[in-house]
């Protein structure tokens, strides 16, 4: 039985996102690494793992690097920016934690401290309350991964005719 051509097409467009769609995650020791798209575009990736009933999500995108935290445990005022320190081998700096009910979101926006993230065992947390240890081990080789999986993806966004020949200049 033959399929009509529109058919053939549908068929091989659904078979190239679902191929899409399984490439866009790979796993770098206990870390997972993952491309994120919204509306069909490139939005960033993330590297993510869970460990001591706390989940961990690293994200890369076009603002930069962000921690995100989430745990069952939390009750956290919605919200609410909670000052927090961080710490990375020698490097400490001021943050804020801006909240979401059982999570937090940290940007990163310190270069050293983010330098120090991918040689660092642990990267604590201290906030009023309590620290918290996010785990790093395996970071090295994710947080490359991490940045790889961004630049080569981001790049690809740019929209070009692929029927004209790019104009070249001297």
């Amino acid at each position: 039985m033959r399929l009509p051509v529109a058919v053939s097409v549908v068929l091989i467009q659904v078979t190239s996102v679902i191929a899409r769609e399984q490439d866009q995650t790979i796993s770098v020791g206990p870390w997972t690494i993952a491309t994120s798209f919204k509306a069909e575009k490139f939005d960033g990736c993330t590297m993510s793992r869970s460990a001591n009933d706390l989940d961990i999500k690293f994200a890369r995108s076009n603002d930069g690097l962000r921690l995100f935290l989430d745990s069952s445990k939390w009750k956290l005022e919605r919200g609410k920016a909670y000052d927090v320190t961080l710490v990375a081998g020698a490097r400490s700096v001021q943050a804020k934690a801006l909240a979401e009910g059982r999570s937090v979101t940290i940007a990163l926006s310190d270069r050293p401290l983010s330098e120090r993230v991918r040689t660092a065992n642990i990267l604590q947390v201290r906030g009023e309350g309590a620290t918290l240890k996010v785990p790093l081990d395996g970071s090295t080789a994710a947080l490359e991964r991490l940045e790889s999986c961004f630049e080569r993806n981001s790049h690809a966004d740019v929209e070009s005719n692929p029927f004209v020949a790019p104009s070249r200049k001297p």
